[in-house]
């Protein structure tokens, strides 16, 4: 377990009508998007969390990314690459390497280096790719698929790897926490996970995607598993500078995205039976109303470090879970040895 985020005191003097703030410093944020639910709301939402995660490994020589690729890689593909904002970093990064961006819609992008692509495709289907990869990405792709899909991606992804290369996957768990047991069980936040847990289940595509995508990794064949959990606050609440920016904004990433997380599954597989838009739109107002709470000091699992997460007597610190898990590909010699040792019966 994570030490506890030691809170700021000076928080307390806000009103409990906190909005967020002091965001003119990140160039795609843009505070009139965050209420109406749009396409281009949720690509808000998807900048926003890349920048999140950028702050979270910002002590990395290169956060984008854990998996040990080398100075040279040649080809990457980012599979739901969302706004585009990953693949045109790493293209960036990595002059040498065509990076691909594939999703299922079009990021509304006007301009992108040359040695990124970006490509519109069902990624299940057969894949035409000519060149092997050396490093393949997802991120926030809990949900997308059914458990057979997930294995036949992760096949696939095995498959297209170059021998060595690797796999790296970033995923939230959808439920929340509190660091001191405070947050009343009948509250919305409190319930706001197995909700959609419930929902994803009721679907066929479970949201539980952070704990068993190592798993599924294993049985379709990657070595050296690695794996790092995260604890990120939801708010600026905590005293460490780093984790308040984190909080900043992990909240208004919530802002963002929360119609498009709620409105389908709840329309479609609420509990007991499918909601109206009309009430997804009441609960989804409460659960703002709990998040403009100052007293309310959310986190979700994400970042493990030596930062300390201490609690406060009489206020609410909430967490939820997140995991990046990355492995490799065996090399030609290591499946040349699997094969030996098997035709030899050993």
């Amino acid at each position: 377990m994570a030490e506890k985020i030691v809170v700021d005191s000076n928080y307390y003097t806000l009103t409990q009508d906190w909005e967020p703030e002091d965001f003119q410093s990140y160039q795609a944020m843009k505070e009139d998007d965050y209420w109406s639910p749009s396409d281009e709301q949720q690509f808000e939402a998807f900048e926003i969390g890349h920048m999140m995660f950028l702050v979270l490994d910002h002590d990395r020589e290169k956060p984008l990314h854990h998996a040990p690729i080398g100075k040279y890689p040649q080809h990457i593909l980012d599979i739901g690459t969302g706004k585009g904002t990953w693949a045109i970093d790493m293209a960036d990064t990595y002059p040498s390497a065509t990076v691909r961006g594939v999703d299922m819609f079009p990021p509304p992008v006007t301009w992108m280096p040359p040695n990124c692509v970006f490509e519109v495709d069902d990624i299940l289907r057969d894949w035409t790719w000519r060149e092997p990869f050396d490093f393949i990405h997802m991120r926030l792709m809990l949900g997308s698929f059914t458990p057979e899909g997930w294995d036949q991606l992760y096949k696939q992804c095995y498959d297209a790897l170059t021998p060595g290369g690797w796999i790296e996957q970033v995923e939230l768990d959808v439920r929340v926490h509190s660091d001191d047991g405070s947050l009343q069980e009948d509250s919305t936040l409190a319930t706001w996970g197995d909700n959609f847990i419930g929902c994803s289940e009721r679907a066929g595509r479970s949201l539980l995607t952070q704990e068993t995508m190592r798993g599924a990794m294993e049985k379709a064949g990657f070595v050296d598993v690695q794996e790092k959990l995260y604890k990120i606050p939801l708010g600026p609440w905590p005293k460490d500078k780093v984790l308040k920016e984190v909080g900043q904004l992990q909240y208004a990433h919530w802002l963002a995205a929360l119609e498009g997380w709620a409105m389908w599954l709840l329309t479609k597989f609420g509990a007991p039976s499918p909601w109206t838009k009309e009430e997804v739109q009441v609960y989804l107002s409460n659960v703002r109303a709990e998040l403009r709470n100052p007293r309310t000091h959310a986190y979700e699992y994400w970042y493990v470090s030596d930062r300390s997460m201490g609690t406060v007597r009489g206020y609410i610190l909430l967490i939820v879970f997140s995991r990046r898990v990355w492995a490799r590909k065996p090399t030609e010699e290591e499946m040349a040895n699997v094969v030996i040792k098997t035709e030899s019966g050993v």
